[in-house]
């Protein structure tokens, strides 16, 4: 099997490359909770054009990059309706976008095979609030106009692996129980009581890979880890995790 390597930007950012090109989930890396955005961040980090953009929601942490990200290229950001109708509003254009649906099976360029998978969001309750038409433009200045909307994870099939990312720490039950995969990608942030059970019932994984167990609040120039992955170690003994340096290539383990 050819190999495929991996660059972690912190949070859930993250840049894969494969035999038949490159693809990015969630690519943030300005890391401001005032400015949201700044473009000469976006320019220093992300230096390559991904063949396509998986985002596992609408947050201020995972998607306000992405209108820098996109401009003037033909990559496609395959999202929530909330995310799409958020990049609308910011004057991305329809050929950049691609609304999701749950359980929506995508042949993406390079041969990359992509499950749209239900997810959930750590610590909401019901529904995530989401838009359902396009928001004013002015409202998205500040942190709360980023709602959630809705959650996914991804299911990929690449080079004869298959890598699950969950962007936040929580799962939906009923659309991943059972699910089996090579590399568990996820957000494990602050997690709740109860998130080791929930990933140890209704997942089976060769390894964990953490994300979004940064200080994700500080510039990447700053950037440092919380305890979220010992925590998980002592609750899930014997865990088999694979830790990525940030902002390195990577080549997944055998």
């Amino acid at each position: 099997m050819a190999p495929v390597s991996v660059k972690w930007y912190g949070t859930n950012a993250l840049e894969f490359r494969h035999s038949g090109g490159t693809f990015m989930i969630d690519p943030y890396v300005s890391r401001d909770r005032d400015k949201l955005y700044i473009p000469e961040e976006v320019d220093k980090y992300i230096t390559s054009k991904p063949d396509f953009v998986l985002m596992t929601h609408a947050h201020w942490d995972h998607l306000p990059d992405m209108p820098h990200i996109l401009r003037d290229t033909d990559t496609v950001l395959y999202a929530s309706r909330t995310a799409c109708f958020i990049m609308r509003a910011l004057g991305v254009p329809e050929k950049n976008l691609h609304p999701l649906a749950y359980g929506e099976v995508l042949n993406l360029p390079g041969k990359v095979r992509v499950t749209a998978l239900e997810s959930r969001h750590m610590g909401i309750e019901g529904e995530p609030e989401g838009y359902s038409e396009i928001p004013p433009r002015e409202v998205l200045a500040e942190r709360p106009g980023w709602r959630c909307g809705e959650t996914f994870a991804f299911l990929i099939e690449v080079d004869g692996k298959t890598i699950l990312n969950c962007g936040s720490a929580n799962l939906c039950k009923s659309a991943m129980s059972g699910l089996k995969c090579d590399y568990l990608f996820c957000g494990i942030s602050r997690y709740k009581p109860g998130f080791p059970e929930l990933l140890t019932e209704n997942l089976h994984y060769r390894y964990l890979i953490p994300t979004h167990h940064d200080e994700f609040k500080l510039p990447l120039d700053q950037f440092y880890l919380r305890d979220d992955l010992q925590r998980l170690a002592a609750d899930l003994p014997g865990l088999a995790s694979f830790e990525i340096p940030v902002l390195q290539w990577t080549e997944l383990p055998e």
